[in-house]
C-alpha cells in the first residue's frame, strides 16, 4: 500500500464511498495499491475510467506506529510524505497529510489470526496479518477498477487483513531517519 501520488503521474479521481451517488475526489494522497497486469491498465486507459499513468514501482511505504492509552498513531518515515499522518476522513477514504492541529487518526490494531490487540513487545514475527479499525469503522479497500483498490474506512467497509511487517522496533519517533 502507497499514496496514489507515490506510484502514479497525472490526477487521481476516486469516488467518495459514502455519498449516493458518488461524487469525485482528489486521490493523489489516498492509499491504495495497483494490482493488475499491463492488459487490465490497457484496458482501464481505453476505457477511459484510468486517467493517470503508473511510474516507476516506489519504494515501500514505511509507517511509525505510536501507541497510547487510546490506540495507535501512524506516521509516515519515508517518502515524499516523510513526517505526515494517516487519516481516515469523513468522506471514508484514508489519506496521508501533514499534521496541523489535529492529530493523525487513532487506530484500534488486532491480530488476524486471533483477534487479539497488537502487543508488539510480545510479538516476536517479523511479518504479522492484522485488521485496523478507527472509531468502531474497519478499514477496507473499495475497487478501483480494473487497476487496483484504494483504502477506505466506514462502517459499511469489509475489513481487510493487512501484513504488517516489523522494520524496526523500539525507535525514537523523532528520529529522522
Amino acid at each position: 500500500m502507497n499514496t496514489f501520488d507515490s506510484m502514479t503521474r497525472g490526477e487521481v479521481v476516486l469516488e467518495s464511498p459514502l455519498t449516493n451517488p458518488a461524487h469525485a475526489l482528489d486521490g493523489a494522497s489516498v492509499l491504495g495499491m495497483l494490482n493488475c497486469s499491463d492488459e487490465d491498465w490497457q484496458h482501464g486507459q481505453d476505457l477511459g475510467l484510468i486517467t493517470f499513468d503508473r511510474v516507476a514501482a516506489p519504494a515501500p511505504l514505511l509507517l511509525y506506529f505510536r501507541h497510547s492509552d487510546e490506540g495507535y498513531r501512524l506516521y509516515v518515515r519515508s517518502g515524499q510524505h516523510f513526517g505526515h499522518g494517516v487519516f481516515a476522513k469523513t468522506d471514508g477514504v484514508v489519506t496521508v497529510g501533514p499534521i496541523g492541529r489535529q492529530d493523525p487518526s487513532t487506530w484500534t490494531v488486532t491480530e488476524a489470526h486471533t483477534g487479539a490487540p497488537l502487543d508488539v513487545s510480545a510479538t516476536n514475527t517479523e511479518e504479522l496479518d492484522v485488521y485496523l479499525t478507527n472509531i468502531s469503522a474497519p478499514l477496507g479497500l473499495n475497487h478501483l477498477y480494473p487497476v487496483g483498490h484504494y483504502a477506505v474506512c466506514h462502517a459499511g467497509a469489509g475489513p481487510c487483513a493487512l501484513t504488517l511487517s516489523f522494520e524496526q522496533r523500539d525507535v525514537d519517533w523523532l528520529k529522522a531517519n
